[in-house]
């Protein structure tokens, strides 16, 4: 974690045709291997991307495959392979891997969770302060990354605020919920950059299996791009990214401020050079979107002053129903016959006698949408999700 940044990144890119477990190992050799990054560490810390119980298969979150393969790669090191992810502050922690399988896999797959106090309780975290940082200049981490290194798993997709989410940006989930609310409240896009000031993953695999373009992170377009990169230096890696599906890196702000404040990282290219393999339609930046999005940010420091504590103004606002993505049935089209209650894997979400869904704990996995044969589920919302 606390490794300094390379001179000269060694990147590698390669198709999964052949699977994403073969492809995962093969890109690890290529990049340098495992043992070259743990270098005599005993916890390895794996960070995908599961923002919200959206399955890799949307584009939304990174594969299992891929976590199995990296597992496989660090328990080959005398290691162990530690997962910790929170997913966004509007989801719950504990439903979204109840939609995602997590704690299914992580048990068949000898790959311990670790469940850091998402709210920066002392006994877990402790402070970087990283020079040179504008905004963000101070924030936490999870204490055990003092001795361990860090695998950075983030998915290539889109994303509604910061444009492209990426190897740069997807570290977020492994900080408390107060400084997430700290970076969007001054400045998604600088706070990316003073955070990699502080935190430099030991390796960062960006999954390309599934990605997504248009209205993600989690409601775009599924890509099939099938292709993951690799590398130490996650600018360079976000770069390699960018050529891949035709975006211009300064079209990203994040990307734009690093490589002011950073410089432009080299990096030696192994592997594949598939070239452009799809051009990624950009989300549309609508600035009603944006506001009300921001405002609930700083709208939160008063709220948890009086509010239970974990909960926040976004949880709050999105159990109402008025805001975000969510399904809705539609009446006159639904026959009762049970199918979305079934697809849905949490309890008390969908009323039948009511035609209702239960905001308060619905997640907004969509499954119930996707499985409906009737067609009689819609779905609202800021994000631009598919009516």
């Amino acid at each position: 974690m606390l490794a300094t940044r390379p001179d000269t990144d060694t990147l590698a890119i390669t198709r999964t045709f052949d699977g994403i477990e073969e492809a995962a190992h093969r890109v690890i050799e290529q990049s340098g291997g495992m043992v070259s990054v743990m270098r005599g560490a005993k916890v390895a810390i794996l960070k995908p991307n599961f923002v919200a119980g959206r399955s890799a298969g949307t584009g939304s979150t990174t594969s299992f495959a891929l976590l199995k393969a990296v597992a496989e790669e660090v328990r080959a090191c005398g290691a162990e392979p530690v997962l910790c992810e929170t997913p966004g502050t509007e989801f719950d922690r504990e439903a979204t891997y109840t939609i995602l399988g997590v704690e299914q896999f992580c048990a068949e797959n000898g790959i311990r969770i670790l469940r850091v106090d998402p709210e920066g309780g002392e006994q877990d975290w402790m402070e970087l302060r990283p020079e040179g940082a504008k905004r963000l200049r101070r924030f936490r981490i999870p204490r055990i990354l003092s001795e361990a290194r860090l695998i950075n798993l983030p998915v290539l997709k889109t994303h509604v605020v910061s444009t492209m989410t990426l190897g740069m940006k997807n570290p977020m989930g492994i900080l408390p919920r107060p400084d997430r609310r700290s970076m969007h409240t001054f400045g998604i896009d600088q706070c990316i950059v003073d955070m990699n000031r502080g935190i430099k993953p030991d390796l960062t695999i960006v999954d390309g299996s599934v990605g997504q373009d248009g209205e993600g992170p989690l409601y775009g377009d599924k890509a099939d791009l099938q292709v993951l990169v690799a590398g130490r230096d996650s600018l360079a890696v976000d770069l390699a990214c960018c050529q891949l599906v035709g975006v211009k890196p300064r079209d990203i702000p994040h990307l734009k401020l690093a490589l002011e404040q950073l410089g432009k990282p080299s990096w030696n290219l192994v592997g594949e050079e598939p070239g452009v393999i799809k051009k990624f339609r950009l989300p549309q930046q609508k600035p009603i979107y944006r506001f009300i999005f921001w405002m609930m940010y700083p709208l939160d420091y008063p709220y948890t002053w009086i509010a239970e504590r974990g909960k926040h103004f976004c949880t709050t606002l999105y159990s109402t129903g008025l805001v975000g993505t969510r399904p809705q049935i539609k009446e006159e089209d639904c026959t009762r016959c049970g199918v979305c209650v079934e697809a849905c894997p949490l309890p008390n979400v969908i009323d039948l006698k009511n035609l209702k869904v239960n905001y308060a704990t619905c997640q907004r996995c969509l499954l119930c949408y996707e499985a409906c044969p009737e067609n009689a589920i819609s779905v609202k919302g800021y994000s631009g999700a598919r009516q």
